[in-house]
């Protein structure tokens, strides 16, 4: 059974005839991993390198022709030994990773299918085991030592799964993450560190928390401290990552683990602003109350405001909404302390014991937003002694 694959080197358009038969990766395994798939066409594509040219270690295994070159006529032995990926996400399956280096990439799985196993032990998040929409990269470690693959700075709600080798997982991941990109409410991007060898690959696998698809950002560091390297001023957006002070650098990177993975941009900047100076400018700025949701960013309330943008620059930096709102009661609890018995349902928000009130909403903002309900109280009786 023969198909017919159209590929463009070079400026070059070949019509390789390739067949799928019990040959295959016999002869253009360039990878080692016991197949031919992408990840070795993408490999041999950058060793075509021209007649009389020497090529590295890693595009000798491929050659076909028995000379030192990697050139055009190698392309037959893939006639036997190359099996086309399907889709039109050529990663969306999981032979068919493609190559990812060190540095930031754009991506996006809207479209992708499923086909990567369910991980019920290491990728557990919030009921959820599977890497759903997942598209595949095969990472080649340009260091020994630790490696950070993140996707902080994606737009969806995204999950991370990361493995040994670079053909479909058979064994359990390495790493595996939901929400790792800082400690922000609106933290739903994923980021893991792995210990590597260089030279080794490692499979990394971009999905979604549940059925969540959208455009995303894939990084990838080897030993990368963004807080020791950085460089310029922590209130000042530049375009790489980290900043020259390394206390604030971490600070505002423990909020908002973009700025040291991706760039420091004016959102790093004015997060810097606020963690690293002792208070957010927005907050005392006007006497808009804290339990009220405002046009403007902050309240009036200072500890309050700082408290709440601590984890939620977003209150300080662009609006205080009604989210900001409910974590401010959740937060501050500036509702307790009235309202009525803490183990009585009633209309109004909040009780009269400040301590249990406190507990609770930290539990349920509802209870000190909107109304102290039954399941308000059956929450004191939980966390507070009648």
């Amino acid at each position: 059974m023969y198909k017919t694959l159209r590929v463009c080197l070079g400026g070059v358009v070949l019509l390789l005839a390739l067949a799928m038969s019990a040959q295959a990766g016999i002869n253009g395994d360039f990878d080692a991993d016991g197949d031919v798939d992408l990840q070795d066409w993408a490999i041999f594509r950058n060793c075509m390198l021209g007649p009389g040219q020497s090529v590295s270690l890693e595009c000798q295994p491929g050659r076909f022709d028995g000379d030192p070159d990697i050139d055009l006529r190698d392309a037959a032995g893939f006639q036997s030994a190359f099996t086309a990926c399907p889709g039109s996400l050529p990663h969306d399956n999981c032979r068919c990773p493609i190559p990812a280096g060190d540095g930031t990439r754009s991506y996006s799985n809207v479209g992708a299918t499923t086909d990567g196993p369910n991980e019920p032990t290491l990728c557990n998040f919030f009921g959820q085991t599977q890497v759903s929409s997942d598209l595949w990269y095969c990472y080649k470690a340009t260091c020994t030592g630790t490696a950070f693959i993140s996707l902080c700075g994606s737009a969806y709600d995204t999950k991370l799964a990361v493995y040994g080798g670079c053909g479909c997982p058979s064994a359990s991941p390495l790493a595996c993450s939901d929400d790792d990109c800082g400690r922000g409410v609106e933290n739903v991007q994923s980021r893991v560190e792995v210990s590597v060898t260089a030279g080794q690959r490692y499979m990394v696998r971009v999905g979604g928390f549940a059925s969540f698809q959208g455009p995303g950002l894939l990084t990838i560091g080897c030993n990368v401290d963004s807080c020791a390297t950085g460089v310029g001023d922590c209130f000042t957006p530049t375009s790489t990552p980290g900043c020259g002070n390394p206390t604030c650098c971490s600070e505002t990177c423990d909020l908002d683990q973009y700025c040291c993975d991706v760039e420091w941009d004016a959102t790093c900047a004015a997060e810097a602003g606020g963690v690293c100076t002792g208070g957010f400018p927005a907050c005392g700025s006007h006497s808009g109350a804290c339990s009220a949701p405002q046009a403007v960013p902050g309240c009036a309330d200072v500890a309050c405001c700082n408290e709440v943008c601590s984890f939620d620059p977003y209150c300080c930096l662009t609006q205080w909404d009604s989210n900001c709102v409910s974590e401010a009661a959740a937060t501050c609890g500036f509702n307790c302390g009235s309202g009525g018995d803490c183990f009585v349902p009633h209309p109004s928000p909040g009780c009269d014991d400040v301590t249990c009130c406190e507990a609770v909403c930290a539990v349920d903002d509802f209870c000190c937003v909107t109304q102290w309900d039954a399941l308000c109280v059956g929450l004191a009786v939980d966390h507070c002694s009648p």
